[in-house]
């Protein structure tokens, strides 16, 4: 099933997302994950792509267990640096071989060493594929307090907007720990015109660590009652209270009328579980 027919008949759209080893046949983690995951009967299961557009093919092994091993729906990402058209033929029919149906397009992180080949941004990947391979679904990244490199919000609205005119036909947002940004992105989302339907992404944190790694690498604003967390509880405390936020969050957006929520499980089987099993009623 495509991700927009599952908006068409489902309450609630939830998703879980894990990355694949860094080493080829290294799967032993990411498959401890899926086996928990797919106990919770996630919608779908995006797998990431490498920094810099590596790791394509081992992207493809997990998508390929997410299918065949779990019989889940599985969504590959990919990427437009370090991609030529050779490479991007070479792996469509792989993922074409693999039973994916469901593509991911993203620009990707630029790291040292990154370049660009015959793609420059995720809109173009999108528009190459969609022409090509109609047969693929196309999802793309929205970023609820603007892309880090975009001018303004208004601005990358506008890259949104153009991703959608490219075929792409779902997003998911980058994570965010004030839900009201999200709610003021939606709206703002609309009055653009843009139509795709949307998946809030959701990380729970469980350590500093951790907060720390996203704030360094996404920007993203840390809103009162979420610093109080970090800085009164460590430890089991941290990790009870961080699963704990992200539940109420994942409630208040269902509350709105939000209809896709995107869990970011860093490979915890044990964290998707507890998100999953709060929400199992509310799904259907």
């Amino acid at each position: 099933m495509y991700i927009r027919e599952m908006f068409e008949n489902k309450k609630v759209v939830m998703s879980a997302e894990v990355f694949p080893p860094k080493k080829n046949g290294m799967l032993e983690g990411v498959i401890r994950a899926l086996k928990e995951i797919k106990s919770l009967d996630p919608d779908y299961v995006s797998i990431t792509y490498g920094a810099s557009g590596s790791g394509g093919q081992t992207t493809a092994d997990v998508a390929s267990v997410v299918i065949d091993a779990f019989d889940m729906t599985a969504v590959a990402h990919m990427t437009a640096v370090n991609m030529t058209k050779e490479l991007l033929e070479e792996r469509l029919a792989m993922l074409t071989r693999k039973g994916v149906k469901s593509i991911l397009a993203l620009r990707g992180d630029i790291v040292e060493g990154s370049k660009f080949y015959d793609f420059r941004h995720a809109s173009e990947l999108a528009a190459y594929i969609s022409e090509r391979y109609p047969d693929f679904e196309l999802l793309g990244a929205c970023y609820p307090e603007g892309h880090p490199e975009a001018k303004s919000l208004d601005a990358d609205l506008d890259m949104i907007k153009l991703k959608t005119e490219c075929g792409v036909s779902h997003l998911v947002s980058q994570l965010f720990f004030d839900n009201e940004t999200f709610y003021d992105f939606m709206e703002k989302a609309e009055k653009k015109g843009i139509k795709a339907t949307v998946s809030a992404g959701i990380m729970p944190i469980t350590s500093v660590q951790q907060v720390e790694r996203i704030v360094s690498m996404c920007g993203v604003q840390i809103p009162t009652a979420f610093a109080k967390i970090c800085a009164n509880y460590q430890g089991a405390d941290l990790y009870n209270a961080g699963i704990d936020y992200a539940i109420g969050q994942i409630r208040d957006l269902i509350d709105h009328g939000v209809k896709g929520i995107h869990v970011y499980t860093m490979n915890k089987g044990d964290v998707a579980r507890r998100i999953f099993d709060a929400f199992e009623g509310v799904r259907k």
